[in-house]
């Protein structure tokens, strides 16, 4: 008996140590799983398992340059000073835009981001027009008169205001910028910002039209809405897609160009597992995923789109230029958003390529 019991003290402390062990490795491996988006996990399945069936190594293109939004000084405009001074501004008594101007004015105006500066001149082309008939009706007409200018040179800069306060805005800075991970992405739940984007779309609309009414605490809201929006989200998203995709087309081309995955048209053991591996993981996985990635790009893109191309148009009609680093930027952002679409479009003729060579179907509907 005395000589059994460190015997079995000893069998149980190498259990002990086994089983902490098999309990570290579980947590590593689920640390590294917590690290991986669903989205970069699916890939990542599905490529190892091309590989294996394929017989081919995967082989990745280098990363490209990370997409970044354009520098604030790079896009920043620039307006033309007040020609109201204070002898004028003392003048305007009984005109509500008094309070505006002397707002704008004190130190919090005149320091405000963008979005502030928007909703004053909005404020002061909504208040001028009774003001300028006050004036008139106390015999002020030169100051009428240079009050009209005054409104009128800021409805040619409101084009300008909006693009600073807006697409060129901390906002859409915000809403553009690349998450450090995937983690939670693609959602099947509702981005704010699709809805944030349409008002901000149907607002801009109407003040181009010259009517500016508008709810400083709904506007300031609405921003901060596109604020949290998932723009860049979706631009690391498809960043991804096309360089996996571009990688499972590599593995698919060799066995295109290279050593034939069937000799006749009928299918092997080998091309029923590829037809498998694409049926449950690219098709049942991958293909899901990138449906809801496409639902959440045409939301924020067909609002998106619109605030551009009309905002860019109203900036034209004032000989207003959009600054070159925000063109570089969409040019830059439309291509990686084609790119990723075309990638898609590879990879699925190439499949249905080597699949045909054995006399498979996409579908799964050949012998």
């Amino acid at each position: 008996m005395h000589i059994s019991r460190p015997i079995l003290g000893h069998t149980h402390k190498r259990r002990v140590i086994k089983r902490y062990l098999a309990a570290a490795a579980c947590l590593l491996i689920l640390q590294g799983c917590s690290d991986t988006s669903g989205l970069e996990a699916s890939w990542q399945d599905y490529l190892s398992r091309l590989s294996r069936v394929l017989d081919r190594d995967i082989s990745r293109d280098p990363s490209g340059e990370v997409l970044h939004f354009p520098r604030t000084r790079d896009i920043a405009m620039t307006f033309a000073p007040s020609n109201i001074d204070i002898l004028d501004f003392l003048r305007m008594r009984r005109c509500a835009l008094r309070e505006t101007i002397a707002q704008r004015n004190s130190i919090l105006g005149r320091h405000g981001d963008e979005s502030a500066k928007l909703l004053f001149d909005l404020r002061f082309l909504n208040e001028a027009r009774e003001c300028i008939q006050l004036l008139k009706d106390d015999g002020n007409d030169s100051l009428a008169s240079q009050l009209s200018d005054a409104a009128r040179l800021k409805q040619q800069e409101l084009p300008k205001r909006i693009f600073a306060a807006g697409i060129a805005g901390d906002e859409f800075r915000e809403f553009w910028k690349m998450p450090p991970d995937l983690r939670d992405y693609p959602s099947s739940g509702e981005d704010p910002s699709i809805a944030a984007l349409a008002r901000w779309q149907r607002w801009q609309h109407q003040w181009l039209a010259g009517n500016w009414e508008h709810d400083a605490n709904d506007v300031l809201t609405t921003l901060g809405h596109i604020r949290m929006g998932g723009g860049g989200s979706l631009l690391k998203a498809e960043e991804l897609n096309t360089r996996e995709l571009r990688a499972a087309a590599k593995l698919i081309d060799q066995r295109i160009s290279g050593r034939a995955l069937c000799l006749k048209p009928s299918p092997t053991s080998s091309a029923q597992q590829f037809r498998n591996v694409l049926g449950s993981r690219f098709i049942g996985v991958i293909q899901q995923q990138a449906s809801l990635i496409n639902q959440h790009k045409y939301g924020l893109l067909n609002n998106i789109d619109t605030i551009e191309n009309e905002l860019f148009s109203a900036m034209a009609a004032q000989d207003a230029e959009v600054p070159q680093a925000y063109l570089n930027w969409l040019s830059q952002r439309t291509a990686l958003l084609a790119n990723a679409t075309k990638a898609h479009q590879r990879h699925v003729k190439l499949a249905g390529e080597l699949l045909s060579q054995c006399g498979l179907s996409p579908g799964g509907n050949s012998p």
